[in-house]
């Protein structure tokens, strides 16, 4: 058979291998069936809610009402954000919000290339990117964690796409206290003189990956930064959208 029977034989065990050992979900752990045929289960799948075709062109809240005009919100009207739009895979609720909060907080890495790819398939195929930037953690909260989430996303959604991944220019240089149930004017605040670059990046478009958005105050403040360093204009994206 020569060198030409290697590959059949691969082949033969590769089969082998996922009828013994079948993929499963990296949410839930159910192994994942023929009709399954995305990078997560159905089941996990169905639970993800859409960002409602109702909201802000800009940073993706959902609105109430059932208009579909495009029109900003009252909070990108009063402080237009830096960024030039938001993508999100969904509403920060349901199965989302515990796949983010799994792979955030619980270890569950593997769950990086799943989101990752639905994050890719929301952002424009001929958007005009140079470069994928993660928002960054502050050293001691990267110590505590081990591992930056924003960072492993980012890596997914440039392997894709094959740009680079930027991943010691926007840096975290002031420890801050959680954002968690500080209002909107409060989290603008914590923020001020949180982020520095190091190097300049002129003319770049830029997308910068996180994984939630709230009140895009984080995503601001990075933007801010990137766009005095030089950059032409910068997109966000996160995996889920707090409405």
């Amino acid at each position: 058979m020569g060198m030409g029977g290697f590959p059949s034989i691969k082949t033969f065990f590769l089969l082998l291998f996922k009828q013994l050992f079948p993929p499963a979900c990296p949410l839930c752990g159910r192994p994942l069936s023929a009709t399954d045929t995305d990078v997560l289960c159905d089941d996990c799948l169905a639970g993800f809610t859409p960002i409602p075709s109702s909201h802000c062109p800009l940073c993706a809240l959902p609105f109430t009402g059932k208009s579909n005009r495009p029109h900003l919100c009252g909070r990108c009207i009063r402080n237009r954000p830096a960024y030039e739009k938001v993508y999100s895979v969904g509403l920060y609720d349901q199965s989302l919000r515990r796949a983010i909060h799994h792979f955030k907080f619980n270890r569950k890495v593997g769950l990086d290339r799943s989101l990752g790819v639905l994050l890719e398939r929301e952002v424009e195929a001929d958007l005009p990117l140079d470069v994928v930037i993660p928002v960054p953690l502050h050293h001691k909260r990267l110590q505590q964690r081990s591992y930056n989430q924003a960072l492993l996303l980012a890596r997914e959604f440039a392997k894709i796409r094959n740009l680079p991944v930027l991943t010691d220019l926007l840096l975290k240089v002031k420890e801050t206290q959680s954002q968690q149930g500080l209002s909107a004017k409060q989290r603008a605040t914590n923020l001020q003189g949180a982020f520095a670059i190091q190097r300049s990046i002129e003319n770049a478009t830029v997308l910068l990956i996180d994984d939630v958005l709230t009140t895009g105050a984080t995503a601001d403040a990075c933007c801010q930064v990137l766009l005095t360093g030089g950059a032409k204009a910068v997109y966000v994206a996160v995996i889920g959208r707090a409405a």
